[in-house]
């Protein structure tokens, strides 16, 4: 969340309410905030010293205008190019995704893309495992109608990191040709 709010601050300065209308419009789509949770992410994020804020009155009511700082920027980036959780892929894939246009390098760019792509392959394998094992095994019978099922939770699984490592590769392979000036 932290790094959310970092990156959204990278492109402006915005108010509390601004942060929240920013994760509705758009970030809601794959991570999910309560207002609550985004006032502590704030909070833990000036106690840091990442960000600072500006207090103004504007239609007499008085404003927080938040802005990031240049520790701020540093740890967004450090995020940025940090590997990506094994528990999180798709959630810090889809994030970093979002804000990949503030990496100015293409090469920082296209290693960011090679790592998520890398974990959702490691993630593929070991489903694909899980999958070869439990496929090999033998249970019994009151058992199969329950297994049925989990099965079908790890396929999807499985094809869900397919789609994903085929998105991913797809982003990668964009990156890797070379833009027109101005792109």
């Amino acid at each position: 969340m932290e790094n959310v709010v970092l990156g959204l601050l990278m492109i402006r300065s915005l108010t509390l309410y601004e942060l929240n209308q920013a994760f509705k419009r758009g970030i809601s789509l794959f991570y999910s905030a309560s207002y609550g949770s985004l006032q502590a992410a704030v909070k833990s994020l000036l106690s840091k010293g990442l960000i600072i804020f500006e207090e103004k009155v504007e239609s007499g009511r008085n404003k927080k205008i938040y802005s990031i700082t240049a520790a701020g920027k540093r740890g967004f980036y450090a995020w940025m190019r940090a590997e990506v959780p094994a528990n999180k892929v798709e959630v810090t894939a889809l994030a970093k995704v979002f804000f990949l246009g503030l990496v100015p390098e293409v090469e920082e760019r296209k290693q960011i893309v090679a790592e998520i792509v890398s974990k959702i392959e490691m993630g593929q394998a070991e489903l694909e495992q899980i999958d070869e094992e439990i496929r090999q095994a033998e249970f019994p019978e009151h058992y199969q109608g329950i297994l049925k099922f989990q099965l079908k939770t790890l396929d999807y699984g499985i094809q869900t990191h397919a789609f994903g490592k085929q998105w991913f590769q797809g982003l990668l392979d964009e990156l890797e040709t070379p833009q027109p000036r101005g792109e």
